[in-house]
Protein backbone atom coordinates (compact mmCIF):
# COMPACT_ATOMS: atom_id res chain seq x y z
CA UNK A 1 0.00 0.00 0.00
CA UNK A 2 1.44 3.29 -1.16
CA UNK A 3 2.08 6.17 2.17
CA UNK A 4 -0.85 8.56 2.00
CA UNK A 5 0.39 11.95 1.03
CA UNK A 6 1.09 14.44 3.75
CA UNK A 7 -1.42 17.14 2.86
CA UNK A 8 -0.95 18.97 6.23
CA UNK A 9 2.15 19.45 7.75
CA UNK A 10 2.39 20.98 11.61
CA UNK A 11 4.12 24.17 11.32
CA UNK A 12 6.33 25.99 14.12
CA UNK A 13 8.23 29.42 14.47
CA UNK A 14 11.40 27.71 12.79
CA UNK A 15 9.49 25.95 10.09
CA UNK A 16 10.41 25.95 6.25
CA UNK A 17 7.50 27.03 4.34
CA UNK A 18 5.11 24.71 3.28
CA UNK A 19 3.98 24.18 -0.05
CA UNK A 20 0.92 22.79 -2.00
CA UNK A 21 -0.55 22.08 -4.97
CA UNK A 22 -4.23 24.56 -5.42
CA UNK A 23 -6.09 25.03 -8.16
CA UNK A 24 -6.29 29.18 -9.74
CA UNK A 25 -9.47 30.64 -9.41
CA UNK A 26 -8.16 32.80 -12.30
CA UNK A 27 -7.51 30.14 -15.46
CA UNK A 28 -8.79 26.87 -13.43
CA UNK A 29 -5.00 25.22 -13.52
CA UNK A 30 -2.65 24.21 -10.42
CA UNK A 31 -0.66 26.85 -9.16
CA UNK A 32 1.24 26.70 -6.03
CA UNK A 33 0.33 27.71 -2.13
CA UNK A 34 2.87 28.84 -0.11
CA UNK A 35 2.36 28.31 3.64
CA UNK A 36 4.56 30.19 6.93
CA UNK A 37 4.23 30.52 10.25
CA UNK A 38 5.89 33.48 11.89
CA UNK A 39 5.88 35.95 14.42
CA UNK A 40 5.91 39.75 14.03
CA UNK A 41 8.03 40.84 16.94
CA UNK A 42 6.22 42.55 20.17
CA UNK A 43 3.13 41.30 18.68
CA UNK A 44 1.56 37.84 17.93
CA UNK A 45 2.05 34.97 15.77
CA UNK A 46 0.74 34.92 11.98
CA UNK A 47 0.33 32.65 9.52
CA UNK A 48 1.60 34.37 5.65
CA UNK A 49 -0.69 32.49 2.69
CA UNK A 50 0.78 33.28 -0.71
CA UNK A 51 -0.88 31.51 -3.63
CA UNK A 52 1.10 32.18 -7.24
CA UNK A 53 -0.13 30.71 -10.41
CA UNK A 54 2.67 30.07 -13.04
CA UNK A 55 0.06 29.74 -16.16
CA UNK A 56 -1.84 33.07 -15.95
CA UNK A 57 0.60 34.82 -13.04
CA UNK A 58 -2.00 35.43 -10.60
CA UNK A 59 -1.50 36.03 -7.25
CA UNK A 60 -2.64 36.53 -3.82
CA UNK A 61 -1.61 36.73 -0.35
CA UNK A 62 -3.33 36.52 2.50
CA UNK A 63 -2.04 36.84 6.40
CA UNK A 64 -4.00 34.60 8.70
CA UNK A 65 -3.88 34.95 13.21
CA UNK A 66 -2.36 31.97 14.70
CA UNK A 67 -3.89 32.82 17.95
CA UNK A 68 -8.01 34.44 19.26
CA UNK A 69 -8.65 38.22 19.48
CA UNK A 70 -6.92 40.20 21.62
CA UNK A 71 -8.39 41.43 24.94
CA UNK A 72 -8.53 44.91 24.10
CA UNK A 73 -9.11 46.71 20.56
CA UNK A 74 -6.45 48.79 19.37
CA UNK A 75 -6.10 52.32 17.87
CA UNK A 76 -2.83 52.88 16.21
CA UNK A 77 -2.13 56.20 14.63
CA UNK A 78 1.26 57.15 12.93
CA UNK A 79 2.41 60.52 11.45
CA UNK A 80 4.09 59.60 8.49
CA UNK A 81 7.06 62.83 8.51
CA UNK A 82 9.76 61.51 6.42
CA UNK A 83 9.99 58.94 3.37
CA UNK A 84 11.41 56.28 5.63
CA UNK A 85 7.69 56.01 7.34
CA UNK A 86 7.04 54.82 4.07
CA UNK A 87 8.98 51.21 4.95
CA UNK A 88 7.48 50.52 7.74
CA UNK A 89 5.65 46.94 7.96
CA UNK A 90 2.43 47.16 8.92
CA UNK A 91 -0.37 43.92 9.71
CA UNK A 92 -3.88 45.00 8.86
CA UNK A 93 -6.49 42.10 9.99
CA UNK A 94 -9.53 41.50 8.37
CA UNK A 95 -11.16 43.80 10.83
CA UNK A 96 -9.61 46.42 10.50
CA UNK A 97 -10.26 50.31 8.88
CA UNK A 98 -8.18 52.56 7.60
CA UNK A 99 -8.27 56.62 7.84
CA UNK A 100 -6.56 59.03 6.11
CA UNK A 101 -7.78 62.78 7.48
CA UNK A 102 -5.89 64.90 5.57
CA UNK A 103 -8.07 63.44 2.60
CA UNK A 104 -11.15 62.77 4.41
CA UNK A 105 -10.69 58.77 3.32
CA UNK A 106 -11.88 55.80 5.12
CA UNK A 107 -11.25 52.17 4.11
CA UNK A 108 -13.82 50.17 5.87
CA UNK A 109 -12.76 46.32 6.77
CA UNK A 110 -12.92 43.99 4.00
CA UNK A 111 -12.73 40.82 5.97
CA UNK A 112 -9.28 40.15 4.66
CA UNK A 113 -6.25 40.38 6.51
CA UNK A 114 -3.07 41.53 5.14
CA UNK A 115 1.08 42.15 5.64
CA UNK A 116 2.41 45.14 3.69
CA UNK A 117 4.41 48.06 4.16
CA UNK A 118 2.93 51.53 4.13
CA UNK A 119 4.35 51.79 0.43
CA UNK A 120 2.90 49.07 -0.32
CA UNK A 121 -0.56 50.05 1.41
CA UNK A 122 -0.86 53.39 -0.35
CA UNK A 123 0.08 51.70 -3.81
CA UNK A 124 -2.72 48.94 -2.79
CA UNK A 125 -5.55 51.38 -2.89
CA UNK A 126 -4.38 53.62 -5.94
CA UNK A 127 -4.81 50.30 -7.56
CA UNK A 128 -8.10 49.85 -6.08
CA UNK A 129 -9.46 53.07 -6.58
CA UNK A 130 -8.13 53.48 -10.37
CA UNK A 131 -9.82 50.21 -11.33
CA UNK A 132 -13.18 51.83 -12.02
CA UNK A 133 -12.16 55.25 -13.12
CA UNK A 134 -12.58 54.53 -16.71
CA UNK A 135 -16.19 54.22 -16.31
CA UNK A 136 -16.69 56.93 -13.40
CA UNK A 137 -15.31 59.40 -16.46
CA UNK A 138 -18.37 59.39 -17.96
CA UNK A 139 -21.40 58.22 -15.75
CA UNK A 140 -20.04 59.59 -12.12
CA UNK A 141 -18.34 63.22 -13.04
CA UNK A 142 -17.90 64.54 -9.81
CA UNK A 143 -17.29 61.09 -8.19
CA UNK A 144 -14.52 60.92 -10.65
CA UNK A 145 -12.85 64.11 -10.42
CA UNK A 146 -12.89 63.72 -6.55
CA UNK A 147 -11.44 60.40 -6.60
CA UNK A 148 -8.58 61.53 -8.86
CA UNK A 149 -7.44 64.05 -6.89
CA UNK A 150 -7.26 61.37 -3.64
CA UNK A 151 -5.03 59.52 -6.48
CA UNK A 152 -3.01 62.39 -7.05
CA UNK A 153 -2.45 62.97 -3.22
CA UNK A 154 -1.72 59.12 -2.48
CA UNK A 155 0.63 59.21 -5.32
CA UNK A 156 2.72 62.13 -3.88
CA UNK A 157 2.59 60.25 -0.24
CA UNK A 158 3.59 57.14 -1.93
CA UNK A 159 6.53 59.33 -3.42
CA UNK A 160 7.49 60.81 -0.17
CA UNK A 161 6.22 64.36 -1.21
CA UNK A 162 3.37 66.16 0.36
CA UNK A 163 4.20 65.05 3.57
CA UNK A 164 3.62 65.09 6.76
CA UNK A 165 0.57 63.37 6.61
CA UNK A 166 -1.73 60.98 9.00
CA UNK A 167 -2.39 56.75 8.76
CA UNK A 168 -4.95 55.92 11.28
CA UNK A 169 -5.59 52.17 12.16
CA UNK A 170 -8.91 51.31 14.48
CA UNK A 171 -9.17 47.51 14.76
CA UNK A 172 -11.52 46.03 17.31
CA UNK A 173 -9.70 42.63 17.06
CA UNK A 174 -6.66 44.58 18.53
CA UNK A 175 -4.54 42.16 16.10
CA UNK A 176 -3.07 44.92 14.02
CA UNK A 177 0.48 46.59 14.23
CA UNK A 178 2.44 48.93 12.62
CA UNK A 179 6.15 48.82 12.75
CA UNK A 180 8.24 50.69 15.14
CA UNK A 181 11.77 51.52 13.16
CA UNK A 182 13.75 51.39 16.39
CA UNK A 183 12.76 48.81 18.30
CA UNK A 184 15.10 50.28 21.70
CA UNK A 185 13.55 53.57 21.37
CA UNK A 186 10.23 54.90 21.98
CA UNK A 187 8.38 56.11 18.74
CA UNK A 188 7.02 59.43 18.83
CA UNK A 189 5.62 59.33 15.48
CA UNK A 190 3.37 56.27 16.66
CA UNK A 191 0.31 56.17 19.29
CA UNK A 192 -0.85 53.73 20.13
CA UNK A 193 -4.20 53.38 22.29
CA UNK A 194 -6.08 49.74 23.40
CA UNK A 195 -9.84 50.10 24.51
CA UNK A 196 -12.79 48.32 25.59
CA UNK A 197 -14.71 47.09 22.30
CA UNK A 198 -18.42 47.42 22.13
CA UNK A 199 -20.96 44.64 21.92
CA UNK A 200 -21.73 45.97 18.69
CA UNK A 201 -18.14 45.17 17.16
CA UNK A 202 -17.79 41.86 18.88
CA UNK A 203 -21.20 40.96 17.30
CA UNK A 204 -19.78 42.43 13.91
CA UNK A 205 -16.40 40.30 14.29
CA UNK A 206 -18.89 37.62 14.39
CA UNK A 207 -18.34 36.76 18.41
CA UNK A 208 -20.98 35.84 21.43
CA UNK A 209 -21.49 38.76 23.50
CA UNK A 210 -22.25 37.04 26.07
CA UNK A 211 -18.89 36.79 27.66
CA UNK A 212 -18.77 40.12 27.17
CA UNK A 213 -21.46 41.46 28.88
CA UNK A 214 -20.92 39.17 31.95
CA UNK A 215 -16.90 40.66 32.05
CA UNK A 216 -18.18 44.31 32.00
CA UNK A 217 -20.60 43.23 35.20
CA UNK A 218 -17.82 41.78 36.44
CA UNK A 219 -15.70 44.80 35.81
CA UNK A 220 -18.44 47.13 37.49
CA UNK A 221 -18.33 44.64 40.60
CA UNK A 222 -14.47 45.14 40.81
CA UNK A 223 -15.06 48.98 40.36
CA UNK A 224 -17.62 49.41 43.32
CA UNK A 225 -15.28 47.31 45.64
CA UNK A 226 -11.91 49.32 44.65
CA UNK A 227 -13.60 52.53 45.61
CA UNK A 228 -15.14 51.33 49.08
CA UNK A 229 -13.04 53.23 51.81
CA UNK A 230 -13.04 50.77 54.16
CA UNK A 231 -10.76 47.86 51.96
CA UNK A 232 -12.47 45.74 53.60
CA UNK A 233 -10.79 42.53 53.62
CA UNK A 234 -7.43 43.96 52.87
CA UNK A 235 -4.20 42.96 53.83
CA UNK A 236 -1.42 45.12 54.18
CA UNK A 237 2.32 44.03 53.75
CA UNK A 238 5.65 45.44 54.29
CA UNK A 239 7.38 45.77 51.39
CA UNK A 240 10.70 45.95 52.71
CA UNK A 241 13.10 43.15 52.73
CA UNK A 242 10.46 41.28 49.94
CA UNK A 243 12.01 38.14 49.10
CA UNK A 244 12.07 38.46 44.66
CA UNK A 245 12.66 35.09 44.62
CA UNK A 246 9.42 34.19 44.94
CA UNK A 247 6.47 34.78 42.96
CA UNK A 248 4.26 37.82 43.16
CA UNK A 249 1.20 35.87 43.16
CA UNK A 250 2.17 34.14 46.81
CA UNK A 251 2.46 37.90 48.18
CA UNK A 252 -1.41 38.00 47.93
CA UNK A 253 -2.48 35.96 50.54
CA UNK A 254 -5.60 34.62 51.90
CA UNK A 255 -7.64 37.52 53.64
CA UNK A 256 -6.85 39.67 50.08
CA UNK A 257 -10.00 40.39 48.57
CA UNK A 258 -11.32 37.27 46.07
CA UNK A 259 -13.40 38.04 43.05
CA UNK A 260 -14.52 36.11 40.76
CA UNK A 261 -13.41 37.15 37.11
CA UNK A 262 -13.69 35.54 33.54
CA UNK A 263 -10.66 33.89 32.66
CA UNK A 264 -9.18 35.85 29.32
CA UNK A 265 -8.25 32.94 27.73
CA UNK A 266 -10.50 30.39 28.31
CA UNK A 267 -13.78 32.35 29.74
CA UNK A 268 -14.18 30.13 32.74
CA UNK A 269 -14.20 31.75 36.04
CA UNK A 270 -11.44 32.23 37.96
CA UNK A 271 -10.29 34.45 41.18
CA UNK A 272 -8.85 37.86 40.86
CA UNK A 273 -7.24 38.45 44.52
CA UNK A 274 -6.20 42.02 45.28
CA UNK A 275 -4.29 43.36 48.53
CA UNK A 276 -2.41 46.28 49.01
CA UNK A 277 1.67 46.49 49.93
CA UNK A 278 3.07 49.27 51.77
CA UNK A 279 6.61 50.51 50.17
CA UNK A 280 8.90 51.75 53.38
CA UNK A 281 9.37 55.54 52.66
CA UNK A 282 6.84 55.82 49.68
CA UNK A 283 3.17 54.71 49.31
CA UNK A 284 0.66 51.98 48.77
CA UNK A 285 0.61 49.54 45.63
CA UNK A 286 -2.31 47.86 44.97
CA UNK A 287 -1.37 43.86 43.69
CA UNK A 288 -3.95 42.00 41.37
CA UNK A 289 -2.95 38.85 40.74
CA UNK A 290 -5.13 36.84 38.52
CA UNK A 291 -5.15 32.32 38.36
CA UNK A 292 -7.21 30.39 36.34
CA UNK A 293 -8.15 26.93 37.60
CA UNK A 294 -9.31 25.77 34.44
CA UNK A 295 -6.21 26.44 31.71
CA UNK A 296 -4.09 27.53 34.20
CA UNK A 297 -3.62 31.04 32.65
CA UNK A 298 -2.16 33.52 35.52
CA UNK A 299 -1.50 37.44 35.27
CA UNK A 300 -0.21 39.62 37.47
CA UNK A 301 -0.50 43.65 37.64
CA UNK A 302 0.70 46.47 40.16
CA UNK A 303 -0.18 50.25 40.22
CA UNK A 304 0.29 52.64 42.19
CA UNK A 305 -2.60 53.62 44.54
CA UNK A 306 -3.80 57.71 45.72
CA UNK A 307 -4.30 60.73 43.52
CA UNK A 308 -2.27 62.26 40.79
CA UNK A 309 0.69 64.21 41.51
CA UNK A 310 0.27 67.93 40.16
CA UNK A 311 4.09 66.87 38.99
CA UNK A 312 6.32 64.19 37.21
CA UNK A 313 9.53 62.90 38.44
CA UNK A 314 12.63 62.10 36.62
CA UNK A 315 14.50 59.04 39.07
CA UNK A 316 18.38 58.54 38.26
CA UNK A 317 20.30 55.98 39.27
CA UNK A 318 23.91 55.67 38.96
CA UNK A 319 24.86 52.42 39.25
CA UNK A 320 28.38 51.26 41.06
CA UNK A 321 28.50 47.95 42.36
CA UNK A 322 26.76 44.36 42.55
CA UNK A 323 24.64 45.80 46.21
CA UNK A 324 22.85 48.19 43.62
CA UNK A 325 20.91 44.96 41.98
CA UNK A 326 19.44 44.40 45.52
CA UNK A 327 17.67 47.71 45.61
CA UNK A 328 13.92 47.55 45.44
CA UNK A 329 12.29 49.32 42.37
CA UNK A 330 8.68 50.58 41.61
CA UNK A 331 7.99 51.12 37.50
CA UNK A 332 4.69 52.51 37.17
CA UNK A 333 2.41 51.84 34.07
CA UNK A 334 3.22 55.52 33.52
CA UNK A 335 6.49 55.42 33.62
CA UNK A 336 8.98 55.63 30.60
CA UNK A 337 12.63 53.63 31.42
CA UNK A 338 15.64 54.91 29.25
CA UNK A 339 19.49 53.07 29.50
CA UNK A 340 21.17 56.09 27.79
CA UNK A 341 24.47 54.32 27.73
CA UNK A 342 22.69 51.50 25.23
CA UNK A 343 20.47 53.69 23.56
CA UNK A 344 17.51 51.60 25.17
CA UNK A 345 14.62 53.50 25.69
CA UNK A 346 11.15 52.15 26.49
CA UNK A 347 8.03 53.95 26.20
CA UNK A 348 5.12 54.94 28.46
CA UNK A 349 3.62 51.59 29.87
CA UNK A 350 6.04 49.37 28.55
CA UNK A 351 6.28 46.21 31.06
CA UNK A 352 2.99 47.71 32.47
CA UNK A 353 3.66 48.46 36.60
CA UNK A 354 6.74 46.66 37.81
CA UNK A 355 7.66 46.13 42.03
CA UNK A 356 10.96 44.22 41.05
CA UNK A 357 14.76 45.05 42.07
CA UNK A 358 17.33 46.24 39.78
CA UNK A 359 18.47 42.96 38.65
CA UNK A 360 14.44 41.66 38.36
CA UNK A 361 13.71 44.91 36.28
CA UNK A 362 16.85 44.04 34.13
CA UNK A 363 16.13 40.53 33.67
CA UNK A 364 12.46 41.74 32.50
CA UNK A 365 13.54 43.73 29.75
CA UNK A 366 15.94 40.99 28.76
CA UNK A 367 12.79 38.78 28.52
CA UNK A 368 10.58 40.62 26.38
CA UNK A 369 13.27 42.09 24.03
CA UNK A 370 15.09 38.79 23.34
CA UNK A 371 13.24 35.92 24.58
CA UNK A 372 10.18 37.27 22.97
CA UNK A 373 11.51 38.19 19.71
CA UNK A 374 12.72 35.27 17.34
CA UNK A 375 14.21 37.67 14.70
CA UNK A 376 16.99 37.84 16.33
CA UNK A 377 17.57 34.16 15.49
CA UNK A 378 19.05 33.06 11.70
CA UNK A 379 15.77 34.58 10.09
CA UNK A 380 17.38 38.18 11.13
CA UNK A 381 18.99 40.62 8.58
CA UNK A 382 22.46 40.22 9.86
CA UNK A 383 23.25 43.85 10.66
CA UNK A 384 20.32 43.99 12.85
CA UNK A 385 21.28 40.14 14.52
CA UNK A 386 24.65 41.50 15.02
CA UNK A 387 23.32 45.11 16.82
CA UNK A 388 20.88 43.30 19.31
CA UNK A 389 23.60 40.74 20.03
CA UNK A 390 25.43 42.87 21.24
CA UNK A 391 22.62 45.06 22.94
CA UNK A 392 21.79 41.75 25.13
CA UNK A 393 25.26 41.35 25.92
CA UNK A 394 25.59 44.50 27.52
CA UNK A 395 22.60 44.01 28.94
CA UNK A 396 23.50 40.57 30.66
CA UNK A 397 26.60 42.60 31.72
CA UNK A 398 24.40 44.93 33.71
CA UNK A 399 22.30 42.75 35.24
CA UNK A 400 25.40 40.87 36.70
CA UNK A 401 27.22 43.90 37.94
CA UNK A 402 30.18 43.74 35.58
CA UNK A 403 29.65 47.20 34.32
CA UNK A 404 28.45 50.55 35.74
CA UNK A 405 25.11 52.31 34.11
CA UNK A 406 22.62 54.82 34.27
CA UNK A 407 19.11 53.69 34.82
CA UNK A 408 16.15 57.05 34.67
CA UNK A 409 12.81 56.44 35.05
CA UNK A 410 10.55 59.55 33.76
CA UNK A 411 7.25 58.86 35.47
CA UNK A 412 4.32 61.33 34.43
CA UNK A 413 3.24 61.30 37.90
CA UNK A 414 5.05 60.81 41.10
CA UNK A 415 4.17 57.23 41.26
CA UNK A 416 7.83 55.75 40.83
CA UNK A 417 10.50 54.49 43.02
CA UNK A 418 14.16 53.25 43.85
CA UNK A 419 14.76 52.42 47.17
CA UNK A 420 17.34 54.38 49.47
CA UNK A 421 19.22 51.63 51.00
CA UNK A 422 20.81 54.61 53.73
CA UNK A 423 17.92 56.22 54.44
CA UNK A 424 17.48 58.38 56.66
CA UNK A 425 21.26 59.70 55.14
CA UNK A 426 21.36 61.02 51.78
CA UNK A 427 21.38 58.76 48.45
CA UNK A 428 24.45 59.94 46.20
CA UNK A 429 23.76 57.56 43.67
CA UNK A 430 19.86 59.13 43.08
CA UNK A 431 19.20 62.30 41.37
CA UNK A 432 15.23 62.79 41.94
CA UNK A 433 14.08 65.78 39.90
CA UNK A 434 10.31 67.06 39.69
CA UNK A 435 9.02 68.39 36.12
CA UNK A 436 5.58 70.01 34.71
CA UNK A 437 3.83 68.07 32.45
CA UNK A 438 3.05 69.45 29.01
CA UNK A 439 -0.43 69.69 27.56
CA UNK A 440 0.41 66.60 25.59
CA UNK A 441 1.62 64.23 28.83
CA UNK A 442 -1.76 65.70 30.71
CA UNK A 443 -3.63 64.29 27.41
CA UNK A 444 -1.88 61.14 27.36
CA UNK A 445 -3.09 60.16 31.12
CA UNK A 446 -6.46 61.91 30.44
CA UNK A 447 -6.77 64.63 32.89
CA UNK A 448 -7.91 67.03 30.76
CA UNK A 449 -11.10 64.94 30.08
CA UNK A 450 -11.32 63.87 33.87
CA UNK A 451 -14.92 64.81 35.35
CA UNK A 452 -14.42 65.78 39.19
CA UNK A 453 -17.46 67.40 39.64
CA UNK A 454 -21.14 66.53 39.19
CA UNK A 455 -20.86 62.99 38.35
CA UNK A 456 -24.85 62.29 37.92
CA UNK A 457 -25.04 65.28 35.59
Amino acid sequence: MNNPEVIYANLTGDSEPFVTDSLCVNCEKQGKTTILLTKIPMFSNIIIVSFDCEHCGYKNNEVQFGGEIKEKGIKLHLKVNEPKDLQRQIIRSEFCKVLIPELEFEMPSNKKSSINTLEGFLQNIIDDLSHDQPIRKFTQVEVYDRIEYIIGKLKEFKEGQGLPFNWMLEDPSGNSFIQNLNELQDDPSLKIQHYIRTIEELEAMGYSAENQKQEVQQLQQQQQIIADPIHQGTEQIQAGGQNFNQSIEDSVKNESINIPTPCNVCKEMGENKMCTVTIPHFKEILIMSFNCGFCGFKDTEVKATGEISKQGKIIELKFENEKDLCRDVFKSDTAKLIIPEIELELGTGTLGGVYSNVEGLLEQILTRLRDNNPFVGDSADDNYRKKMESFFQKLEEFKSGKSKFTLIIRDLVENSFIQNPYYPNEDTQVKITLFDRTPEDNDELGIDTMKTENYQN
